[in-house]
């Protein structure tokens, strides 16, 4: 029976190799190979103990899930084979994870489990497992699962009507997600690769496949749906969906999805910026899309044609500072906006004396307080003249 109950450092070496390997895989653009993706739906199911069914390609998740509801709710199932419980949980998802847990899992004292976790006592699962899964797994999850698939999630919810909701959400519920299961699939190939569990993790060949194949996939009994990879996907350097011009992530068939730094918002306030108003911004209901909406629309511009208050004025000649004003605008079910104007006191070479305004804390009271926060630091640090 193997054994690790430790990583060597030239295993420990490996971590990057294997957060490179599944990230790209997660966030891969190019056309599904159709080929590969159908062997490996053969694959999973024969874990399954299952026939290899039909295979019905989709251009995204959501025509993936619609395309299932449809067929559900006109009586066409009949045609296509009953399913095993009505979702993959039941049928080609539960047999693999279970297979999968009795190998890499439940079978700990025969195999993958017992060489992992139980070998060395209670601290192998934090001296081996955690490790890898902080340095692989999670490392691919900011990217791949909390970015890219929670996005898509919550977006095939929004595109369709509540009363179709319930069979689309179980077709969500039901898949495997194929290239956004990276994070998870990283964790075991690192230990069937680098630890040399090839044995106890061979029934993960399926979704190992499938994840470098294609995207998700909605298996039934005698049909298995399968969805083309995203062909766009734009992230900032957070990992999180972004894209000031257009979609953070498109799929074949068109359905998209825009983004603002993580935040999921309507085509509008990426595409058109300079149609969305004062009223629009007023009545968002959305805290996060609100902010964006104000970014997108300019927060001095919005100071400006908001309505916003005069709540201190500074004069005065210290560290560059020429003089200054506080201003104050009320957001409805946020915080408010407030600003700080400053006019340098060194003129440019042009002679012109520059003019700038700064977001500030909503708790900020005076412009030598908003320009020692500037500073990183409080107004008594800062200490400039108090000159009114």
């Amino acid at each position: 029976m193997a054994r690790i109950e430790r990583l060597t450092a030239e295993q420990i070496a490996r971590f990057p190799e294997f957060v490179e390997k599944w990230r790209a895989i997660g966030l891969r653009t190019d056309p599904a190979e159709r080929g590969a993706a159908e062997a490996a739906i053969a694959k999973m199911y024969a874990t399954a103990g299952l026939p290899a069914p039909k295979t019905v390609w989709c251009g995204s998740p959501l025509s993936q899930g619609l395309t299932r509801a449809i067929l559900l709710d006109k009586n066409f199932w009949a045609s296509v084979g009953a399913s095993v419980g009505d979702s993959v949980r039941d049928s080609v998802w539960a047999s693999v994870w279970d297979s999968v847990r009795a190998s890499v899992g439940a079978s700990v004292g025969d195999s993958v489990w017992d060489s992992v976790w139980a070998s060395v006592g209670d601290s192998v699962w934090a001296s081996v497992g955690d490790s890898v899964r902080a340095s692989v797994g999670d490392s691919v999850r900011d990217s791949v699962w909390a970015s890219v698939w929670a996005s898509v999630w919550a977006s095939v919810g929004d595109s369709v009507r509540d009363s179709v909701w319930a069979s689309v959400g179980d077709s969500v519920w039901a898949s495997v997600y194929g290239q956004h299961d990276a994070s998870w699939l990283a964790f075991y190939d690192y230990f069937r690769d680098v630890c040399n569990l090839h044995e106890h993790t061979e029934k993960l060949q399926g979704l190992w496949l499938l994840a470098q194949s294609a995207g998700w996939a909605l298996p039934h009994k005698n049909i298995c749906w399968i969805s083309e990879r995203h062909n766009v996907v734009h992230q900032d350097e957070s990992w999180r969906l972004h894209c000031p011009d257009g979609p953070a992530l498109m799929y074949p068939d068109g359905f998209g999805i825009w983004a603002w730094h993580g935040v999921r918002v309507p085509q509008q306030l990426i595409e058109s910026p300079t149609t969305i108003t004062i009223e629009q911004i007023r009545t968002e209901q959305n805290a996060e899309i609100r902010r964006v909406m104000i970014d997108r629309f300019g927060a001095e511009r919005y100071l400006r044609e908001s309505g916003a208050k005069l709540i201190h004025t500074h004069k005065g000649r210290e560290k560059g500072l020429a003089g200054g004003k506080l201003w104050r605008t009320e957001i409805p079910g946020d915080e408010p906006l407030v600003m700080v104007e400053l006019l340098n006191s060194t003129p440019e070479p042009t002679g012109e004396t520059k003019h700038y305004t700064l977001r500030v804390p909503p708790d900020v009271k005076t412009v030598q307080q908003a320009v020692a926060w500037t500073f990183n630091q409080t107004e008594q640090e800062y200490a400039p003249a108090q000159e009114t």
